[in-house]
Parts: C-alpha cells; sequence; structure tokens
C-alpha cells in the first residue's frame, strides 16, 4: 500500500509567492490545497503547473477577509486530509497615507493580512499539533522596519510577527511556528513600479544588488519550516536592505 504524503495549505496559491509555495511544495512531496480570491484562470493554471511535475494541487476560491472564506478553506484541507504545514502567504497591500485611510481599507487590511492567519491556524490545530506540523508566515520587511506603504500594511505585517512568536510559545513543543520578511520580489506588485524607483531601491537598498524571485522565497520558507529547532523566527529575505 502506498505511503499517503503529507498535505500542505498555501493561502493565496493562485500566483505570484504563493504559486512558488504551492509548486515548491509539491516539489518536496506534499499534495497541496491552496485558496484565491478572484482569479480562475491563474488558479486553474497553477493546478496545470503542479500536475506538470506529477504533483497534486486542490484550488479552494475563498474571500479571506470573513470568517465563511477561512472556514471553506479550512473545510476544503480538512476533506482532503490532515494537515501537516500551513502557510500563511496570501495577503493585501494596498497603499494609504493617513490622509487617503479610511476605516473599510483599514479592516480590509487587517482580516486578510491579520486575522485570516490567526483563525486558520485555530481551525487547525488539531491537524498541526496530530502531525507534529509547521506554520510559515509570510510577512515582510516592512514589518519589521517600517513600511512605506502606509499603516495598513506595516501594522498587520508587523502583527504577523507577534502573531507568529506568540502561537510559537502557544503551540511548543507540538507545532513549529515560524516567518519570512520578504523585501522586493519579482511579481506584479514590484513590475508596477516605476522603473526609476525601481532603479533607486537596486541602487541605492540593497546591498546584494538583486530583486528576489519568488521561487527564492518558497525555497528558503519551505526550507526554515523543515528545521526542527527553528520556532519564533524571522528570517529576513531583503537583500541586506534593512540589515
Amino acid at each position: 500500500m502506498a505511503e499517503s504524503r503529507p498535505l500542505a495549505l498555501v493561502t493565496g496559491g493562485s500566483r505570484g509567492i504563493g504559486r512558488a509555495f504551492v509548486l515548491e511544495a509539491v516539489r518536496r512531496g506534499y499534495d497541496v490545497v491552496f485558496s484565491y480570491r478572484s482569479r480562475d484562470a491563474d488558479a486553474a493554471k497553477t493546478v496545470e503547473l503542479a500536475a506538470d511535475i506529477g504533483g497534486d494541487a486542490q484550488s479552494v476560491c475563498a474571500d479571506l477577509s470573513d470568517f465563511d472564506g477561512v472556514r471553506a478553506v479550512a473545510s476544503a484541507a480538512h476533506a482532503k486530509g490532515r494537515v501537516s504545514l500551513l502557510v500563511n502567504n496570501a495577503g493585501i497591500g494596498e497603499e494609504f497615507t493617513l490622509e487617503e485611510l479610511t476605516r473599510e481599507a483599514w479592516e480590509r487590511s487587517v482580516a486578510i493580512n491579520l486575522t485570516a492567519p490567526t483563525f486558520l491556524s485555530k481551525e487547525l490545530k488539531a491537524d498541526l499539533v496530530a502531525q507534529r506540523g509547521a506554520i510559515l508566515n509570510v510577512s515582510s520587511d516592512g514589518g519589521v522596519a517600517g513600511s512605506l506603504h502606509g499603516a495598513p500594511y506595516g501594522a498587520t505585517k508587523a502583527g504577523l510577527i507577534g502573531l507568529t512568536k506568540t502561537l510559537a510559545r502557544e503551540l511548543a513543543p507540538h507545532v513549529r511556528c515560524n516567518a519570512i520578511a520578504p523585501g522586493p520580489v519579482a511579481t506584479e506588485m514590484w513590475f508596477a513600479i516605476d522603473p526609476a524607483v525601481q532603479k533607486q531601491v537596486m541602487e541605492r537598498e540593497m546591498p546584494l544588488q538583486r530583486i528576489a524571485q519568488p521561487e527564492d522565497i518558497a525555497r528558503a520558507g519551505l526550507d526554515i519550516s523543515s528545521w526542527p529547532d527553528a520556532s519564533g523566527i524571522v528570517v529576513l529575505l531583503d537583500g541586506g536592505r534593512i540589515m
């Protein structure tokens, strides 16, 4: 009888860093359930790419800004098996000054960037404990040093680091919980920036003089999640930007 494969749940897995997490998890022997919010074609492409490398990835469309969406994602994972790795990758990066900021925008960022990871961890706690599994939270270097994108993004990404350390204490010794804090990554968000600003960031802020690829971030994140003695750590993956 074939041995069952471990199961990973990745939020925001239809494109960018999330898709890289899905594919890297498949390469490492996981079956994967991933969430996405609206891009059906991108989600289907992720499933197709996973199949191309011999893996099984299942998508679930859900809005993580409300509890029904969080429960839908958890239920889809439970229907597949017991989750041993949770990657809280989904996030929203809307940019606001305090003058522009509305309560609705603030609450949307908190819901997606911080509340959803918290309650997915709650929903999957029993699985993760039983599997002696791991949680990986995708924060940002802006959550460490303050964000140029404004209060909602900076505060929620910093909050995700606090959540990481708190869950690492609460769920020990059964579950390890760590975070990564990427800097600029070659995704749609980066390519939407004015090329002159990109050049300035590279020359003035990035000692390693390179922008990370999504695959770099996924490999590092899953490496960290496999370290048996790492819990409660935050690893900057920002090219030395805020060393």
